[in-house]
């Protein structure tokens, strides 16, 4: 019969640091994709409910002016300036 060449040590245990508890981790995941399905519709009404007119891209002040006025360039600001 073989004997033990050294006695067994008492070595303390530590915690198992890939331990999950799977409970908590469901109901946090759940609970953050409750919060961002939520966040995530209430972005799409709220651009819905207050729609921005992009029919045409915006224009800088001047050209705005020489456009919105009657039809003629001679009242165009950037042309009275003689640029």
């Amino acid at each position: 019969m073989a004997t033990p060449t050294q006695t067994p040590t008492n070595v303390p245990e530590e915690p198992d640091p890939f331990y999950y508890d799977y409970a908590t981790v469901q109901t946090v995941g759940m609970t953050l994709a409750t919060i961002m399905f939520v966040l995530g519709i209430i972005i799409i009404l709220t651009q819905h409910a207050n729609p921005v007119s992009r029919s045409s891209p915006p224009q800088p002040l001047a050209a705005a002016a020489c456009n919105s006025s009657s039809g003629s360039l001679h009242s165009c600001p950037c042309l009275r300036a003689g640029a």
